[in-house]
């Protein structure tokens, strides 16, 4: 029977993205009634109500997603279910709730951003930032984003998330639109000669500048839970073996700071941060700092020492990144405090 269900869950996917609603939601009251348990289709059922106009429908359906276990589809669709019936507050706990269940999917982080809206709207910013860190090939995480920045003042971000959710998806009227309320006409490029490729930016934009101070901040908690774990690991008298497990976490900081590099800041020049982005070189320059101390905690164990004084000093200087690079952060959603 998952077979059926299955073709009958991908036709009325088509049937709504092509605007055929109401077919849809026939096909798939067919499907919940024969299988009342199936999450997927109770999901499907809420989002073609929706997408319908009905929204107290689509709320009915997207509880019993919930109640069948479903993990974050349901509390995002309630989500927009709820924003759509004017209850923001309910829409913003769903939003938070599906974020809690699926933190890596971007659809989260994008019903959140929505969500939240014009009422937190230095939190919808961040919300957005973050889907785009898990969808950097999505137009709907840049879209939101315009929108968001937009409600911050910042047009300058709002006209680069517009522009690239039109790189991604040339169809997209809303930010097409919105790049020529801000000012910034959209021509036709099909006709028009490649431009050729523009210089590398002296310093990063406020999307990839936040995106930077999050992959600083995974490494900070990885430095100090890191430390603190091989600390209380090897007391009182530690052992060779704990110098591997030490390893382990040196070679998992520098993957998640070697991600968030190359994921957003490797077209800038290093000369150019000290000057463009001073508490961001501090930051990193700390964390640095304490992962070399990591590094050489991890050689003298490995020449035979028998020492947990440089992980204190790893913990310490770990910390005291985490802390700047959450100042930063919360500067960045409170610009106005």
């Amino acid at each position: 029977m998952a077979e059926p269900v299955a073709v009958a869950l991908r036709r009325a996917a088509n049937m709504t993205a092509a605007g055929n609603s109401d077919a849809a939601i026939n096909l798939l009251r067919g499907v919940v009634d024969e299988h009342p348990a199936h999450s997927e289709a109770w999901c499907q059922l809420s989002a073609a109500c929706l997408d319908a106009g009905d929204a107290e429908q689509s709320l009915d359906a997207a509880k019993e997603a919930i109640r069948l276990g479903e993990r974050s589809w349901g509390h995002r669709v309630a989500s927009l279910a709820l924003l759509e019936m004017g209850r923001h507050g309910e829409a913003v706990v769903s939003a938070r709730e599906a974020v809690r269940r699926d933190p890596t999917d971007w659809r989260c982080h994008v019903a959140l951003a929505e969500a939240l809206g014009a009422d937190q709207p230095q939190e919808a910013f961040a919300a957005a930032c973050r889907a785009i860190q898990f969808a950097r090939n999505e137009a709907r995480p840049f879209e939101v984003l315009g929108d968001a920045a937009v409600r911050v003042h910042d047009r300058g971000t709002a006209r680069r998330a517009y522009l690239e959710a039109l790189k991604l998806d040339p169809t997209n009227q809303h930010a097409r639109v919105n790049l020529v309320r801000l000012g910034r006409p959209v021509l036709d490029t099909t006709t028009t000669p490649a431009a050729p490729e523009p210089p590398a930016p002296v310093r990063l934009g406020r999307i990839e500048e936040v995106g930077v101070w999050m992959a600083l901040r995974r490494a900070c908690v990885a430095l100090a839970a890191g430390s603190l774990l091989l600390i209380l690991a090897g007391m009182p008298s530690p052992t060779g073996m704990l110098g591997w497990f030490g390893l382990v976490v040196l070679l998992f900081v520098l993957y998640l700071v070697g991600k968030g590099w190359f994921a957003y800041a490797r077209d800038v020049p290093l000369r150019a941060f000290p000057q463009a982005h001073r508490l961001l070189s501090i930051a990193a320059g700390v964390t640095g700092l304490a992962t070399l101390l990591l590094a050489v905690w991890i050689l003298v164990m490995a020449l035979g020492g028998r020492t947990l004084n440089p992980l204190t000093l790893v913990l310490v200087t770990s910390v005291v990144a985490g802390c700047i690079v959450g100042f930063a952060l919360w500067r960045r959603t409170h610009p106005s405090r």
